[in-house]
């Protein structure tokens, strides 16, 4: 159980884009995955900007960690599942200084797992 689609729809409000996931999937009544659905913003697509220029490059990255939203949703529950984003990382600049980063700043991960971790 996972990720298993991927899905592009677009806001009806004012919020930015980002990565979620829903519409489970089930077979025989099981739950076999979810769609990642990335959710473009109402204001980049009436402007015409891919607000997701960049995403290219973090996909493995952003699938393996709404699958870690997925599994966390099930064995722990929806409130569980919400808060790993919330989850602050010291992530260390150099010079002895240290940026506060939330887990789902994808970016500062080294590699593909969806997990930031620093050593």
């Amino acid at each position: 159980m996972g990720i298993i689609d991927v899905t592009v729809a677009c806001s009806f409000d004012d919020s930015l884009e980002y990565c979620t996931y829903d519409n489970p999937e089930y077979f025989q009544n099981e739950l076999v995955g979810y769609s990642l659905m990335i959710i473009h913003s109402k204001y980049s697509e009436t402007m015409g900007i891919n607000g997701f220029g960049h995403i290219e490059n973090l996909i493995e990255r952003v699938i393996a960690h709404e699958t870690i939203h997925v599994i966390l949703l099930r064995l722990e529950g929806k409130d569980v599942s919400d808060k790993l984003d919330d989850l602050e990382i010291p992530f260390p600049v150099g010079m002895g200084k240290v940026h506060i980063i939330n887990m789902n700043y994808l970016g500062y991960a080294s590699d593909n797992t969806g997990l930031i971790m620093v050593n």
